[in-house]
């Protein structure tokens, strides 16, 4: 548990001390986010799966680890959305909430999921991601729907 907190939060530094960056420091910050992310998921699954090898009896208490595991995972990484999005696009977050931020995330999250396709779900974040007349570019609304990729559970 100690190893995913640790690895995200090392993700999320890692995101945003690159975030002033140029572009393609900015995509190489999100591979490695989303690679790290992906390393800790993995961790956290292969505990869960040697806790239920160990003890074949505690398959639920395992289960259980392995939910809470996934559920402070999915937090962690709608945290580190939030905090992106804030650093990155000032104009867009001005006056905004976390929640207000989230909401956005599970927007896209949602039509990913969906099915929608990509250039739908970018011309929707950029109406969606608007604040006090400040609409996002269509590089911005790209930029957003990769971290949200990054981000979506």
């Amino acid at each position: 548990m100690k190893l995913v907190a640790t690895v995200v939060t090392a993700a999320a530094a890692l995101t945003l001390v690159l975030s002033g960056c140029s572009s393609e420091d900015q995509q190489a910050a999100q591979d490695t986010a989303g690679n790290v992310a992906e390393s800790a998921q993995n961790a956290a699954e292969g505990a869960v799966s040697s806790a239920r090898s160990a003890a074949p009896g505690l398959g639920s208490s395992a289960e259980s680890l392995g939910d809470r595991a996934g559920s402070v995972f999915d937090d962690a990484k709608r945290a580190t959305f939030v905090a992106a999005y804030k650093a990155q696009f000032s104009a867009l977050s001005e006056g905004k909430s976390d929640e207000e931020i989230e909401a956005l995330l599970g927007g896209i999250c949602q039509q990913i999921q969906d099915g929608k396709d990509e250039a739908e779900v970018k011309t929707d974040i950029e109406a969606q991601a608007t604040n006090n007349g400040n609409a996002p570019s269509a590089d911005e609304a790209g930029r957003i729907f990769d971290q949200a990729k990054l981000a979506c559970p």
